[in-house]
């Protein structure tokens, strides 16, 4: 029983929901939404996977839907961040404005969805609506999230490089690592792979409880959307605690005193007015260039590859196009997917406490994926029902490897600046991977159709280690030691209170 509660005092997740009561809303709220999450997915995944027949058919819907991503980005860090030379407090409230107007857009999107589906068969045309409004507000209102998951932590410690020397943000002050930051990411990434998990194990007969509308599925999504829209305005409150939130208050912070979720021009002092949406992606290049960033910018351009390869093919459609696999082959690999991306997204806290250097993990990580993308080409490639289980096996490798190198990377990126940067740093980022999205949708096409999707999936894969070997050399010794230090002593455990 000792052993027990020795082991979850020690706990990051059970410290993290102790000392972080906005974690625990935060993660309540997306816990809701990935109720409806649940009840929607073989919907989803079913309906979309009927409509891929084959790569050419799956590029029209996603060319129009990764340009909706590209337009989002444009806008996407000067969201996250206008107002960043004010009050921190100022900003965080302008996030958790965006994060609620974000998922009443997404809520539209599937309102939309919902009138289309009712009316008839579902076609490419008919879903590409949805597609393109959820992936602007995907894109747009990203950075936006994720700078308010950090914003809503409290608990903070001095960084330090690997030599013990204070690291200082793009203004020159001491740079402050938020200590439940993995955890936090981790909670969310846990949910919602379950609320996949759950909805493949039961799709079936949720689908078959609604007698084969997914119209209804999709009506019982939104709803939840509208929930968690609801749980976010009242328990995450950047400033306040939820025993402090008033109706009134309430209304004024989430609408913004009756101006629009995006704010207008005199809310940013003249100069930042200038900047504009391509001077902000400025800003976080000549961030991400600095000497001392140059092994982050290393780890964003891997996962910017990982990002780029995963566009490249549908392993759902390998799974009923290539392999000749059913309904339930399709529905059984991504139980096994899930499942294994739980695994990993939960381990990361533990993997990162473990092994001092993100860069060396991130790199071994990104080399054995690429074998192992190449080598479920090679399995494809022999066909027929046989080889299903042999491909989804070796592709749940390569999911947990990929959720893997994407954690430790997100990780380093929002505990590379300050407050005010951390949108442009992601709105940079998510630019140059929908364009690069995009290349990649009509490249992948033209290689399927000339060497067959088995033989571009081993091609890919070689083409990945071959990339993650030039980025070892060129990040050199630097890349390999690069890690996230704190001034703690080994066996001091509680954090500093936040200063930033």
């Amino acid at each position: 029983m000792s052993t027990i509660r020795s082991f979850l005092e020690s706990s990051a997740y059970v410290r993290a929901f102790r000392e972080e009561p906005k974690l625990r809303g935060y993660a309540a709220a997306h816990f809701v939404d990935d109720v409806g999450v649940a009840v929607a997915t073989w919907a989803s995944m079913l309906l979309m996977t009927n409509l891929f027949t084959s790569q050419r058919e799956r590029a029209q819907l996603m060319l129009p839907t990764l340009a909706c991503f590209l337009i989002g980005t444009l806008v996407s860090g000067p969201l996250a961040d206008r107002g960043a030379r004010g009050t921190k407090e100022s900003l965080a409230r302008r996030r958790y404005r965006l994060v609620v107007w974000a998922r009443l857009l997404e809520t539209l999107a599937l309102g939309v969805l919902v009138l289309r589906l009712a009316n008839g068969v579902p076609t490419i045309g008919t879903v590409l609506p949805f597609a393109m409004l959820t992936a602007f507000s995907k894109t747009a209102f990203r950075p936006a999230k994720i700078a308010f998951s950090v914003d809503l932590l409290s608990h903070e410690t001095p960084q330090m490089d690997a030599d013990g020397k204070p690291l200082l943000d793009e203004r020159g002050a001491p740079l402050f690592q938020k200590t439940h930051l993995l955890v936090m990411g981790s909670v969310i990434g846990v949910l919602g792979a379950t609320a996949v998990l759950v909805g493949l194990l039961l799709g079936g007969r949720v689908v078959a409880a609604a007698h084969g509308s997914f119209a209804f599925l999709f009506l019982i999504q939104a709803v939840m959307h509208l929930a968690f829209c609801a749980m976010v305005a009242l328990f995450c409150h950047p400033t306040r605690s939820a025993r402090e939130v008033r109706l009134r208050d309430l209304v004024v912070d989430v609408a913004g005193e009756g101006e629009l979720a995006i704010g207008h021009a005199s809310e940013a002092p003249a100069n930042e007015r200038r900047i504009g949406f391509f001077g902000s992606l400025w800003e976080g290049m000549r961030f991400l260039l600095g000497k001392e960033r140059r092994p982050l910018l290393a780890m964003l351009c891997g996962t910017a590859l990982v990002e780029l390869v995963t566009e490249s093919y549908d392993g759902k459609m390998i799974v009923k196009q290539v392999l000749h696999g059913g309904d339930d082959a399709v529905r059984h690999a991504e139980i096994v997917w899930s499942i294994v991306g739980i695994l990993a997204v939960a381990a990361v806290p533990m993997l990162a406490r473990a092994l001092g250097s993100l860069g060396k993990v991130f790199l071994v990580t990104m080399l054995i994926d690429g074998l192992v993308i190449a080598f479920a080409g090679h399995l494809a490639g022999r066909g027929g029902a046989g080889m299903i289980v042999p491909f989804a096996a070796v592709l749940a490798v390569d999911h947990s490897l990929t959720q893997t190198s994407v954690s430790l990377a997100e990780l380093a990126q929002n505990s590379a600046s300050s407050a005010g940067m951390r949108g442009r740093i992601a709105g940079l980022y998510a630019f140059f991977v929908i364009v690069g999205d995009m290349l990649v949708e009509g490249i992948a096409t033209e290689a399927a159709e000339r060497f067959g999707i088995p033989g571009m999936l081993v091609r890919v894969g070689i083409l990945q280690v071959g990339i993650v070997l030039i980025l070892a050399i060129v990040g050199g010794r630097r890349l390999v030691r690069f890690g996230l230090h704190d001034r703690r002593t080994p066996g001091e455990t509680d954090p500093l209170p936040a200063t930033t």
